[in-house]
Formats: C-alpha cells, sequence, structure tokens
C-alpha cells in the first residue's frame, strides 16, 4: 500500500508540473534529468501462495554518462554521434522457498530453501536509436551468511503468516560473481504495435544460461534509447517547464512477453558447481519458459509499472508459479 501512496503522490506532483504554464524564473532553475532513482518490489501474496521465488527487492540508480568523459569515450557505442552510455547500479535481495513452507520434513521440499544479496553493475550503450547492448555484474551471497532465512522468518512472525520451517536446509552458503550480456533490438510491426527482442546470455557460479525473449508493445512509447521498456529515460536535455522534447514524451502501453531459458546451471536449486555442501538440492530443468504482461506509465519525470510473471517449471516436478512486480522510478 506504501508503495502505491508513493507512487501516486509522484506521478501527480510531477505530472502537474510538466503541466504547468510557462514561468521564466522557474525555467532558471531547470536542470538535466541524468538521475534515476527505482525501486523495484516482487511478491507472489497476491495470488495466495508463498513459494519458489516467493518476494524480492530491488534498488537502482542510474547515471547518464557525460560525452566529454573518458569512460564515455571508452565504452560508448561507435555507431552513433549522439548515442547514449548509461552506468546502473543495484542492490537487492531474492527469497526463494520450497511450495509447502510449514512442512517440516527435507524429504518432502520439492525445492530447496535458498536466498541472496547482490550488488549489481550495468552498463548500457546503443549502436542506433532501436538497439541497445547491456552488460552486467552480480557480485553476491547466497546461504546462511547471507541473512536472508533470518530476514524471512522475522517477516513471517510480525505480519503473523505461516512460519517456515526448513531453513537450516538452505544451500550452503557461497559468494556468488555472474557476467551477462543481452543484445536488445526493436522491431516496429505497425504504428502503434512494436516487437522487442532480447537476446542474452549468463556465465558465473550462481547459473548459467542462454535465453531468448519476445515482447510485443501496444500503445504509446518511444524508441529505445530514450524508454522506460530499457531504462533509458535519463537524459541531459533541459526541459521548458510545460514542453517535452519530440522523442521525451509520456509513454503508456500495455506489453506481453514470452521467453524461453536454457539452463546449463542453478545454485539455488542444484548447489554449488564446485562443492556438494547443500544438505538439499533438486534437479533443474534445463528449459524454463517464462511469460510476463502489464502496464508502463512513463513521463519525463517518472515511470510507474506493473507486471505479472508466469514461470514455467524450474524444478523436475515442479509446478508453474506467479508472482506480482511493482516498479517506481524517479529521475532528476
Amino acid at each position: 500500500m506504501t508503495f502505491w501512496l508513493l507512487w501516486c503522490y509522484f506521478s501527480c506532483h510531477l505530472t502537474a508540473q510538466d503541466r504547468a504554464p510557462y514561468d521564466k524564473a522557474k525555467v532558471n532553475k531547470r536542470h538535466r534529468m541524468d538521475r534515476e532513482l527505482e525501486f523495484t518490489y516482487d511478491n507472489d501474496l497476491i495470488f495466495f501462495t508463498d513459494r519458489y521465488y516467493t518476494s524480492g527487492t530491488n534498488i537502482a540508480y542510474s547515471r547518464l554518462i557525460k560525452p566529454s568523459s573518458n569512460f564515455y569515450r571508452r565504452f560508448s557505442s561507435k555507431r552513433m554521434d549522439s548515442s547514449k552510455l548509461i552506468t546502473r547500479y543495484h542492490y537487492g535481495h531474492r527469497i526463494y522457498t520450497p511450495k509447502e513452507i510449514k512442512e517440516r520434513d527435507v524429504e518432502e521440499f520439492d525445492r530447496p530453501y535458498a536466498g541472496w544479496h547482490y550488488g549489481r553493475f550495468e552498463l548500457l550503450n546503443f549502436p542506433s536509436e532501436d538497439m541497445a547492448n547491456k552488460y552486467s555484474i552480480d557480485i553476491g551471497l547466497v546461504g546462511e551468511k547471507s541473512g536472508i532465512g533470518n530476514l524471512h522468518e522475522w517477516w513471517h512472525k510480525a505480519l503473523g503468516l505461516t512460519p517456515p520451517r526448513g531453513w537450516q536446509y538452505e544451500i550452503a552458503s557461497e559468494p556468488l560473481v555472474n557476467f551477462s550480456y543481452n543484445r536488445i533490438k526493436n522491431w516496429r510491426i505497425i504504428k502503434k504495435v512494436k516487437l522487442i527482442t532480447n537476446t542474452g546470455a549468463s556465465v558465473g557460479n550462481r547459473k548459467n544460461k542462454f535465453e531468448q525473449e519476445f515482447l510485443l508493445r501496444i500503445g504509446k512509447f518511444n524508441e529505445l534509447m530514450n524508454s522506460s521498456v530499457v531504462n533509458s529515460r535519463v537524459d541531459d536535455f533541459i526541459p521548458e517547464l510545460g514542453y517535452y522534447p519530440k522523442d521525451g514524451g509520456e509513454e503508456g502501453f500495455f506489453f506481453y512477453s514470452i521467453s524461453g531459458s536454457w539452463v546449463l546451471s542453478n545454485i539455488l536449486i542444484e548447489g554449488s558447481v564446485f562443492n556438494n555442501e547443500s544438505p538439499q538440492t533438486e534437479e533443474a530443468d534445463d528449459f524454463v519458459i517464462t511469460r510476463k504482461w502489464g502496464f508502463v506509465y512513463s513521463n519525463y519525470y517518472t515511470t510507474f509499472s506493473f507486471t505479472v510473471y508466469r514461470i514455467g517449471e524450474e524444478v523436475i516436478g515442479g509446478r508453474v508459479h506467479r508472482y506480482l512486480n511493482l516498479n517506481l522510478a524517479v529521475r532528476f
């Protein structure tokens, strides 16, 4: 509820600024919207379940790199003179449990208890307005030393929910490092319908996989280089109150996505690739289908979205799982 109230406040306040009459005194205070702070929250409670990927939060800070910097000259795309280069810094956690958290017998668990804290660095560049490269590195910690088990037990106790009874069997503690690359491309179908393809790979001791996603957008949206769909709304354009740049206006679109992942290893299910110290592990499905759909609203100052995820069977003998993602981003 707090998340929704914050979004209503920011959206109403900032949109009102967008549409305010021109005031020369205020324009002198305007500045580039080249930074962004984003809050994301996931939970499956809305579907009356508490299993598999059950909850997670993420905070991200984005910054548009100035073209005059050495970092920009080294990492920006060479195919465009005016291409953006964006860095993003994440911190978050994720909680995974079996289907029945009140079950005490480890032999009945259909997925191990697991949780991890992580930090992530991402780099986005754009060979064209309709194409993006995303490079990322995750550094985190899984297992008892991550503290996720204690957090989950405390949270359930504080809210009077069913206490989870199996965290003593969670995946063994291990530091995690993962590298990822994604190539994202926008394809126009008709005026208000576009298809996005996202091809990616991840390697490391957390998860090794290849993935292909197809995402359909319907509504009003910008090109990839200035769109909330890839978190690229930060800009060095200095806006005038009541005026939008040509490609910097509001976005409002529905989307539907389907993706397939070929999973080679997943420490959160199978345990470490280096040892067998985890008290319980399961066999991961080597091909996972994920569907998602939702709505995005974005203006020059803020973005809000909600997304429903439907994750296919990640564990041999497991079940489909759904959860809701809420996202709020504010640029300044």
